[in-house]
């Protein structure tokens, strides 16, 4: 059995519908961004502004300090990847951060 407390603070961190949406926008909605990264590192990543734009464009209306507890608690919990480019922050979706869930799933399954 796997006795990690990632698993729990992973599976805390995904109970907010809101950061649920991030994590599939971040993965899925590419094309709605308005500022692109310059650079191959932030490739695909999002900027604070287009995450909140797109959220409230869906009716989720958040403060600009709600969004950034919300990335906050992904990054720390490897949801998540932050890159700086020049003054400009970028979040990615950091697949490897859903492998403690996807290993703890098949372990119990295979009981």
């Amino acid at each position: 059995m796997i006795k990690n407390s990632h698993v729990t603070d992973t599976f805390k961190v995904l109970q907010d519908p809101i950061r649920i949406r991030i994590i599939e926008m971040l993965q899925f909605d590419r094309e709605r961004r308005e500022f692109l990264p310059d650079t191959s590192e932030a490739k695909g990543g999002f900027c604070p502004m287009d995450i909140l734009t797109i959220l409230n464009e869906e009716g989720i209306n958040i403060s600009n300090t709600k969004l950034s507890y919300h990335l906050k608690e992904l990054k720390k919990n490897h949801l998540i990847n932050l890159v700086k480019e020049g003054k400009r922050y970028f979040y990615l979706f950091n697949k490897d951060g859903l492998e403690v869930i996807l290993s703890w799933v098949k372990n119990v399954m295979e009981e």
